[in-house]
């Protein structure tokens, strides 16, 4: 598809799920907060209920000039005296080129701080009229710190809007806007994780506003998105801004998420992609004031240097290690650390994958045609690059005994054949271990913590997002539950997936995740563990989501063994040293 193809048809399906005449009379939704009042807008939830939507709330001054590469700063109150926040006219993501989506193109602007929010409509003498204030899910998307979006059109609400809860979804700073890092106090870092904290800030400032409790704040991210829910259980400033945390798919301890171990070089490489001259002979500072004279998409356009070709996602920027020094840090010691340590907050946390998640990763191979031995040795040096975090120096040949067992019947290179391989391979070591690592490090620290509960989504649907990640395989093939397969029961994505129909066995499977999702923002616990069975007491059971064969409810939920003792210990064999 065509950038302008995509362009007209987020153009088409905005119109189609916004209002169709607009006047400053109407009846609509309205709200004022500290930073003034607005109008928002009327929508309705798959089942037909009425919420209300407030879209493109500023929650931070625009990050543009003096603010690129600098902490976020609170916006003040606006110069309209009502905001338009009906979204007629859509806030732009965060400049981002998806590696994921390349056929998106280059899109987003700097100027991208802003938050949605979604409220149920309280309709007088009915039950849902109460004084009592919702619990309040605050989504942060995923995107490999690189791109994603918070927009209706891939994160709409009407699926949650059936549930008694507050919805606000945020954006934060990509690639290198929202993650670039000279090392010190020129350009800290980890702009794009303290945007979310701002938001979170806005949020327990705010959200009485609009009825929720300020005491019932979850914060629940996907991929990425999740990494920065462990990530931001780690700064020990957001006490009291969420008392829930749920991560979909994601992990801090992973590879993908962990700290950049030479930032200041990187900040330097990419200057010399922007065709800086004598970027490594200048001063930090020198640096970060000549970075901020490049016209923005530039650096967005120049990130395939990172790349050299590849078809994999290599996720270049990323969360740092600060200096202690830094005014208002982060992160000043890996996550590693810090989560082994048991220095986090004490909240309860919601956490799991699907099945096939690595199928992010590896769906690039599918589109290798050229098969060489030159193409073996790229293919198998990329497939490093992306576990990351290798230390042993016979990491190669240990993979590949481990999973492929006799190399020579893999032939010149991988190949479509070899798909499935690499995605357990990437599911192993970039999602199912990091999560155990965090859940067994976790509980040396039970004393004072609060508890980890695990689900394991495994229903298999009739759409999945093996079609947007490999949209060349034809006809369609079964790659199984691959990464955010999940969230078309969460979110309504009508630029991707055609709508779920009312009453369908769809229907019924997003109202039971979401109404799970919901009960744990309210209670901070997950229905009670009723079997006596627990191979591994010491390491809990994971709450599995399948499919079943009644048609009445084509979604069990039953719970299962999540720990792989021999996973565990090849993959800390293999990140260990040799």
């Amino acid at each position: 598809m065509s950038v302008r193809a995509v362009v007209i048809l987020v153009f088409v399906v905005t119109l189609a799920i916004l209002p169709s005449s607009w006047g400053r009379n109407q009846n609509v939704p309205r709200v004022c907060i500290q930073d003034g009042c607005m109008r928002g807008s009327w929508m309705r939830s798959l089942h037909g209920e009425r919420y209300e939507a407030f879209i493109g709330v500023p929650f931070a001054k625009p990050p543009i000039g003096p603010l690129r590469f600098a902490n976020p700063v609170p916006n003040g109150p606006w110069t309209e005296e009502e905001l338009d926040a009906s979204g007629r006219i859509p806030r732009a993501a965060c400049l981002q080129q998806n590696l994921f989506l390349p056929n998106r193109g280059v899109e987003g602007k700097e100027d991208c701080l802003y938050l949605n929010v979604y409220r149920p409509f309280k309709r007088e003498g009915t039950q849902n009229a109460t004084t009592a204030r919702l619990p309040t899910l605050v989504y942060i998307h995923g995107g490999g710190f690189l791109a994603g979006y918070n927009s209706p059109l891939v994160a709409g609400a009407e699926l949650l809007m059936d549930q008694p809860v507050i919805l606000v979804t945020i954006a934060y700073r990509l690639g290198a806007f929202g993650f670039l890092s000279t090392g010190d106090d020129a350009a800290s870092g980890n702009f794009g994780l303290k945007d979310q904290r701002l938001a979170l800030r806005w949020v327990q400032r705010n959200i009485e506003a609009f009825g929720g409790d300020p005491q019932l704040v979850t914060i629940m991210g996907h991929s990425a998105g999740g990494a920065s829910v462990h990530l931001q259980l780690m700064h020990l400033g957001n006490e009291g801004l969420f008392q829930r945390a749920i991560s979909l798919s994601g992990n801090a301890l992973t590879p993908w998420s962990a700290p950049r171990t030479n930032p200041e070089q990187l900040a330097r490489i990419q200057a010399k992609l922007l065709g800086i001259k004598q970027a490594h002979q200048m001063s930090t500072s020198e640096l970060v004031k000549t970075l901020r004279t490049i016209d923005a998409e530039q650096f967005v356009y120049s990130y395939k240097g990172f790349t050299n070709g590849s078809r994999y996602p290599v996720i270049v920027f990323g969360p740092v290690v600060e200096p202690s020094t830094v005014e208002d840090a982060f992160l000043t010691d890996t996550p590693k650390e810090v989560w082994s340590r048991g220095e986090h907050l004490s909240v309860p946390w919601l956490t799991g994958v699907v099945p096939n998640d690595g199928f992010i990763f590896s769906a690039p191979i599918l589109k290798d045609t050229d098969c060489s031995k030159e193409t073996f040795v790229q293919q198998k040096t990329l497939l490093l690059n992306v576990l990351g975090g290798v230390k042993r120096l016979n990491a190669l040949p240990m993979l590949m005994e481990h999973f492929f067992k006799n190399q020579s019947a893999i032939g010149e290179c991988l190949t479509r054949e070899q798909v499935n391989i690499l995605t357990k391979i990437f599911n192993e070591g970039l999602f199912k271990y990091p999560l155990t690592l965090s859940v067994r490090q976790h509980a040396n620290h039970t004393s004072a913590k609060a508890p980890i509960y695990l689900y394991s989504f495994n229903y298999k649907g009739p759409n999945s997002y093996s079609t947007i990640l490999a949209p060349e395989v034809d006809p369609p093939q079964d790659f199984g539950i691959v990464h955010c397969d999940e969230l078309i029961y969460i979110f309504r994505a009508p630029i991707l997936f055609p709508d779920i129909r009312r009453n369908s066995p769809d229907a019924k499977v997003s109202k039971k995740i979401t109404k799970l999702l919901v009960d744990f923002a309210r209670t901070g616990v997950v229905p009670e563990n009723t079997e006596t069975d627990q191979s591994y007491s010491d390491f809990p059971q994971a709450l599995e989501m399948t499919n079943s064969n009644n048609e009445d409810e084509p979604m069990v939920q039953k719970y299962t063994n999540f720990y792989d003792e021999d996973m565990f210990n090849f993959w800390t064999r293999f990140y260990s040293y040799s």
